[in-house]
């Protein structure tokens, strides 16, 4: 576990949490993939505006290699180009490790992103790293070192090559048009797992950027209501930004801890459904560049994760649905919170329509899906569908 650990610079709490559900050389592949972006970048289509077919044509047009994804109504796909060899430079300028994260897929470097820049001056070429030292693309500085530390705005680094390139969609006429959303396989996954009826109540307790509940609202043919919430007002901002692009007219986005929103908002008590994608160990993001968290950390984050769920079996009418996911890969805050919401919360698990990935571990396995990043080629994910008897 020790080795595989410093081999891919991640906990040995996270190590030891996957070699315990796959094994030590499952672990070694799984983190080996978590280390790299998916093969194929999603966007999910607004099928409200257009259709799959429309957009890749158009995406096509402009000179991107664009497929549609026969397995799903509403996604495609474009294929991510790398590894690439990257040059060595004399400078070095260190990212925040999110930062480093974007610009080894392609991004360019902002300066919020940067840590430290000592002797940078403009037009220099230099290499971006991550905070541990790897070399994630080469680059010229377009301002100071010491300006991009003290500002704190601004273009710090246009990348030339990075190990990746990811297609970069938000500039194109289709993502300003409100045509596309750029979500990963899995995650478009879950709105045709949950398959969402016009005229529907749907309330997201933990929205931000707000995929999975614009999607619910476009299933929903722009009928009834979907509650996106979230506590934070900057997240919040970006869900509305989001709804506004897509031309979404069912869905409202309100500012709240939902923890305490069976208290606090009447007007969602019998909702049809909840949609629940709680904060998480995040253990399947890709790419993670090194990963940190320890034994507390993922031992908090699953009982308060139970809240959410909590307050998700108080508002949901009888016969509603509970549409439980994740970004992680840990049992605790997958298989074992939700036999603690059917054990606790008196949930009952019900058979997903929509299947894409593997099943499960434990008794209720057959009822879950799991995106293994081996197997898959996606981020490590789990769904699991509910209902309040």
């Amino acid at each position: 576990i020790e080795t595989i650990a410093a081999k891919y610079l991640f906990s040995s709490a996270a190590v030891r949490r996957l070699a315990a559900l796959y094994g030590l050389a499952r672990t070694d592949r799984i983190l080996s993939k978590l280390g790299t972006p998916s093969k194929r970048y999603f966007l999910r289509v607004n099928t409200l505006k257009t259709t799959p077919e429309e957009v890749v044509e158009k995406l096509r047009e402009e000179g991107f290699h664009a497929f549609v994804y026969p397995e799903l109504p509403d996604a495609i796909y474009l294929p991510v180009k790398g590894p690439f060899e990257v040059g060595k430079k004399e400078k070095i300028i260190v990212a925040k490790k999110e930062a480093a994260e974007s610009v080894y897929q392609g991004a360019n470097l902002y300066a919020p992103g940067v840590l430290e820049a000592k002797g940078v001056k403009e037009g220099d070429a230099v290499n971006v790293a991550s905070p541990r030292g790897h070399i994630v693309a080469e680059g010229v500085a377009m301002m100071d070192g010491e300006e991009m530390v003290a500002q704190r705005r601004g273009l710090a680094v246009k990348t030339l090559r990075s190990v990746y390139i990811v297609p970069s969609v938000r500039e194109l006429s289709v993502y300003k048009q409100g045509l596309v959303y750029d979500q990963s396989l899995p995650a478009i996954v879950v709105g045709h797992v949950l398959n969402p009826k016009p005229g529907w109540l749907i309330v997201d307790l933990c929205a931000a950027p707000g995929g999975k509940a614009s999607h619910a609202a476009q299933l929903m043919g722009n009928e009834g209501r979907v509650v996106a919430i979230d506590r934070s007002e900057s997240k919040a901002a970006k869900i509305r930004e989001n709804v506004e692009r897509l031309g979404l007219k069912n869905m409202e986005v309100r500012v709240a801890d939902s923890r305490y929103i069976d208290i606090e908002m009447e007007d969602l008590i019998g909702a049809n459904a909840v949609i629940l994608d709680p904060p998480c160990s995040a253990l399947g993001l890709r790419p993670i560049l090194y990963y940190e968290r320890g034994e507390e950390e993922f031992l908090s984050l699953s009982s308060y994760q139970r809240q959410f769920l909590k307050v998700a079996a108080k508002i949901l009418r009888g016969g509603g649905l509970l549409l439980y996911s994740t970004c992680t890969l840990t049992i605790e805050e997958n298989e074992l919170n939700v036999a603690w919401a059917v054990n606790t919360l008196g949930l009952r698990v019900r058979t997903q329509l929509v299947v894409l990935g593997s099943h499960g571990f434990t008794d209720l396995g057959p009822y879950m899906q799991r995106f293994e990043p081996d197997i898959h080629d996606t981020p490590g994910f789990f769904i699991a569908l509910l209902e309040k008897p």
